[in-house]
Parts: structure tokens; sequence; C-alpha cells
């Protein structure tokens, strides 16, 4: 029997744009433990893309299917099963303001009574263990306000793993990095997709889209291409992602 895909989308257009789309919709899925990116010059539909990939905004046309079922017709219960599983985070996802760093790993789960569920270790404990793994040297005493934005993305990310996602899908999550902490980022990224953890990822960072991808989606103003490695996205003859990725990779 064939795996259901974490996320499939059929004929999809975003509803939430402020011009009149005329492009092409977005037919793809992603299963467990793939990395999909999309890539392309800058517009703002494709953030709006994501958002709806991940049931946050309702489409203009087609379907979602979140673990195989469709977002427009879920109750509210089976929507709040289904969604935390579904991570999303954008290069400014906001943090709690009056919370430091690990009450804002933790407050999530705890509001989804993971610390409940029998046979599971500590909450806190897993959180330690992801926020080492992503910055062994993170300030988790601070509030928000006064810890960099680099920082406060990883904590998100933090708090997003610890509720047990399927998959991460990630707005230009790189925004804030420099080159040795992105670099260290992004083996952390990789390492979770090895371990089974899905990752859409929505980035400017091309060498890393092109290096580790298992598929890349390549968006223009009202057209979508589709390439299964990197090798086939390089062997295109399309003149328009040619020059993108000689002036980007």
């Amino acid at each position: 029997m064939q795996e259901t895909a974490i996320i499939q989308c059929q004929q999809l257009i975003p509803g939430d744009l402020s011009f009149d789309y005329q492009g092409e919709a977005l037919d793809f899925e992603i299963r467990h433990g793939e990395m999909v990116s999309i890539i392309g010059h800058k517009h703002a539909e494709k953030s709006h893309w994501l958002k709806a990939i991940c049931g946050l905004e309702d489409p203009r046309s087609g379907n979602v299917y979140l673990q195989g079922k469709d977002t427009l017709n879920l109750s509210a219960r089976d929507w709040a099963s289904t969604r935390i599983k579904t991570a999303y985070l954008h290069a400014d996802t906001a943090l709690l303001s009056a919370a430091n760093g690990l009450m804002n790993v933790l407050a999530p789960a705890l509001y989804h009574q993971l610390d409940k569920k029998p046979n599971k270790q500590l909450l806190v404990e897993q959180a330690l263990e992801i926020l080492e793994e992503i910055d062994a040297g993170l300030n988790l005493d601070e509030l928000p306000a006064y810890i960099s934005k680099e920082h406060q993305f990883k904590i998100a990310t933090a708090r997003a793993l610890l509720l047990q996602p399927d998959i991460l899908v990630l707005d230009t999550p790189f925004t804030h990095f420099d080159i040795d902490t992105r670099a260290h980022f992004q083996k952390f990224l990789t390492n979770r997709v090895a371990k089974g953890l899905s990752l859409l990822l929505l980035t400017d960072d091309i060498p890393y889209a092109l290096n580790y991808s298992d598929r890349i989606i390549f968006a223009e103003k009202d057209k979508l291409h589709y390439f299964n490695s990197k090798q086939e996205i390089l062997n295109s003859n399309n003149p328009v992602i040619n020059q993108y990725i000689k002036l980007n990779a």
C-alpha cells in the first residue's frame, strides 16, 4: 500500500493575493523524510503558497490535503489533530513577548497537554535536547526583546519541533543568519530530514536548495517548473532558470 502523502496539493491557487493571479496552479506532494524547496525570483505569492499549503489560508481554487484529509472539510477537532503535525515558520515568526526562551518553547506543548501523555520523556528534557542540537549557546533566560532575530528563530524552531510534527514548512528561514550560523543551522535541518522529518522550504539560498532537496519547484511570476534533482534543474534549457541559477548558485 502506498504511503499517504503528508501534504498533497491539487490545482492549488492561493486565495489571499493582492493582485489578480493568472499563473499556473500548484500540483505536488511531499512524503516522510523528503525535502522540497521552492525557489525563484522574489514575488509575494510564494509566501501565500506556503500558507495555503499548510491550510493557514483558504485557497482561491484547488484542494490541499494534510495527512490525506481535505483542509476545507475538516471538523474543528480533526483540524486541531491534523494541524499540529504541520509546523509553519517564517523568518520573523513571533515569540511570546513576556516569556523567556525556554517557556516559549514549552508553551504550545503544554497547551496541547503533551506532558500528560504516558511514557513520554519530560518536556523540559526534550526541549533542552532540541535546543542543544540547534545551538548550545542560546540564552534561554532572556525575553525575546533582548535576543537577536537569529536566536528568536532558533527558539521558534525548537518550539515547533517539540510538538513532534511530521513536516516543517519554512518561509525564508535564513534571513537573519550569518554565513557560519547558517551553515550550522542547515546541517541541523539536514540531520532532521535524515531522521525522517519532512522539510518544505521557500528559500533564496540556492546552493543549499540544489544540494539537499529531493525535489525543487522553480516559481516564475506565472509559471511553475518541477525538477526531481539538482542535475535536472542544471540541465534545464529555460533561459530564465539558467540565468537565475547562474547568478545565485
